[in-house]
């Protein structure tokens, strides 16, 4: 490691983590790397939902945490230039304020090309899509993923105002479709007419075979889910193997 980890102090002191979590196209591709920041006690006994952690810092922190992950990015990019495999970075409110302000932070990961930014549903006024003016400045200098969609936190607007290159379905609400009694109607559908205004869209809550073998892998471009779990930075090699679900 060649910086130092984020620390926050409560009853215990938390560490971060980070963890790698994979998605594959339909043929089975590492499409691209979901960057997932976990905050770890000393001993390894507790773990720190992200949001409650994130929540709990203010900009000077924020602004460190978005350096480490810098850092993380400067230490393995090599590896997803030459593998041509994007890294998909979540940000919330905060974080997109500091990167729209902080001139230096935003260059820094622009200079890298293989980054998108990741925004959930619960971002502030996310359904007034192109008059989002936060939205529309992260728009204009990086690639943007909307995560959770149909969680029932947004409409359709940042969807067909063209916000987003990739959408990726809310895992509760896939499995709610699935569910389904119109489930082989409904999906493709949905699919259709978002791809009408996206260039991807990604099913998440892949976490078993009866719903990888009910998904029609030809219709999304890309899937996320427990059936291929994340791995720590040591690990990205073994990644890029089909997972055996694809043969």
């Amino acid at each position: 490691m060649f910086w130092e980890k984020m620390k926050i102090q409560f009853d215990a002191v938390f560490n971060s983590r980070y963890l790698c979590q994979p998605i594959y196209s339909g043929e089975g591709k590492l499409l691209a790397v979901e960057l997932v920041c976990r905050f770890v006690s000393i001993d390894n006994k507790l773990l720190m939902p992200t949001e409650l952690a994130l929540n709990s810092l203010n900009t000077q922190q924020l602004t460190h945490f978005l350096t480490e992950q810098l850092f993380w990015v400067k230490e393995h990019a090599c590896w997803f230039e030459e593998n041509q495999v994007v890294l998909n970075i979540p940000i919330e409110q905060k974080l997109a304020k500091i990167i729209i302000e902080n001139v230096q932070i935003r260059e820094r990961l622009k200079a890298y090309s293989f980054i998108h930014l990741c925004i959930g549903e619960t971002f502030p006024l996310i359904s007034e899509g192109q008059r989002n003016s936060h939205l529309m400045i992260l728009k204009s200098h990086f690639t943007l993923w909307l995560d959770d969609f149909g969680s029932g936190n947004a409409n359709m607007a940042p969807v067909f105002d063209h916000v987003f290159s990739w959408v990726k379905l809310d895992r509760s609400f896939f499995w709610e479709l699935f569910r389904g009694e119109n489930y082989t109607i409904v999906l493709p559908l949905l699919i259709k007419n978002v791809n009408r205004f996206c260039r991807n869209i990604v099913i998440d809550g892949l976490d078993s075979m009866e719903y990888f073998e009910a998904l029609n892998k030809s219709e999304v471009q890309g899937m996320k889910g427990r059936l291929w779990p994340g791995v720590e930075d040591s690990a990205l090699n073994s990644l890029l193997h089909k997972p055996p679900q694809f043969y």
